[in-house]
């Protein structure tokens, strides 16, 4: 064979080489993983057996990103905080695909004994999690309605809830339902009005002064909550209700709805929809204290004292239609309130206090 054969072999063979390695790689292909830290701080992140130093959102340009260019096929990987929690999984790449694993932190649940001692604190646990480069949509505002006319004679309340759950507003001897984040408008006789709001176990009482042709705008909102303090071989702590703010809203530049526009709905008579509610007595309203305390409670209510023991004791309560004045009171911290029932109506009043057992909270449920 001459030197030319030879050399038209060899070139024949790297081209068969060459192509074999083509169709290899085109069978494999190549994939994505981007690993993002919502952590705040530096993370260790290991693939395959290599680790590499991931650090937290906002704190580098790429915010807090790694990018590898990976063969397609299964990948283990493992993470974790230096110093603290760590997580591990896998991942199957397919070819051509960009797979976002996130990580965050989380509170894992305290453990607790069958009696409800606290055998072990909540602690952080890291949380991997497939997520995506892509923004979230930005949610739109609630659009509030307008402002109804208000009838001759009368004056409007108008309730906005800024709180992320419906609203339970009882005004005089009637509720009403402010929708999450919505609005609710109430017509009525000038004067000075009472009412108790409650969200979930939360509540607030006050009065308010209603003026003829004019509107009252009041906004609730509701405290963040805060992470309850455990201790080791103690009972777990009592969740403790957000406290409900009041404020005024102002509203003279807001606009008036057509008159032709769809009337207001009428509030619904004060009674709840759980339960038995028939009154003991034939058309008188009564009420169901319940003691969330934890310890004795005394509840006066119309000058009549009742004696609760700690526990979650109860007691029922008959009642003359009308508003009538309460107050609740543990050996250390009470607090006072009003409520109006209609003939017939019945209500539950829940009574708890805070950590310290220094401030006491009232919440209809």
């Amino acid at each position: 064979m001459t030197r030319r054969s030879m050399g038209w072999v060899a070139l024949a063979v790297l081209v068969v080489f060459l192509l074999g390695v083509a169709v290899a790689y085109a069978q494999g292909g190549q994939a994505t993983l981007v690993v993002v830290n919502y952590v705040g701080g530096d993370m260790i992140f290991t693939l395959d057996g290599t680790a590499y130093t991931v650090s937290g959102t906002g704190t580098v340009p790429e915010g807090g990103q790694l990018r590898l260019a990976l063969d397609t096929g299964q990948h283990e990987f493992s993470a974790h905080i230096p110093g603290g929690p760590g997580s591990n999984g896998m991942v199957e790449l397919a070819p051509g695909e960009t797979y976002v694993l996130g990580a965050r932190l989380e509170k894992s649940p305290a453990v607790l004994s069958p009696d409800g001692i606290v055998l072990e604190k909540p602690k952080d646990q890291l949380v991997l999690f497939e997520a995506s480069l892509t923004p979230a949509a930005p949610e739109t505002p609630t659009e509030r309605p307008p402002l109804q006319a208000i009838p001759a004679g009368q004056g409007a309340l108008v309730l906005d809830n800024y709180i992320g759950e419906a609203l339970l507003v009882n005004i005089g001897d009637a509720l009403c339902t402010v929708p999450a984040n919505g609005r609710t408008q109430v017509n009525l006789p000038p004067g000075q009005v009472g009412y108790s709001a409650s969200a979930g176990t939360s509540s607030i009482n006050a009065t308010i002064q209603i003026v003829t042709g004019e509107y009252t705008g009041l906004g609730f909102s509701q405290e963040l909550s805060t992470a309850p303090n455990y201790s080791l071989g103690k009972l777990e702590p009592t969740p403790v209700p957000l406290k409900i703010t009041v404020i005024r809203v102002p509203l003279g530049d807001e606009p008036v709805a057509d008159v032709t526009s769809e009337p207001i709905p009428e509030a619904t008579e004060a009674r709840p929809t759980a339960g038995d509610t028939t009154s003991p007595e034939d058309g008188l309203p009564s009420l169901t204290v319940i003691n969330y305390a934890g310890q004795p409670l005394t509840f006066t209510i119309d000058d009549v004292e009742y004696r609760m023991a700690e526990g979650d004791s109860e007691v029922t309560i008959v009642l003359t239609p009308g508003e009538s004045a309460y107050t609740a009171a543990t050996p250390g911290a009470a607090a006072n309130g009003k409520l109006v029932l209609a003939a017939g109506a019945w209500l539950r009043l829940s009574v708890s206090t805070s950590l310290q057992g220094d401030w006491i909270y009232t919440y209809f449920e």
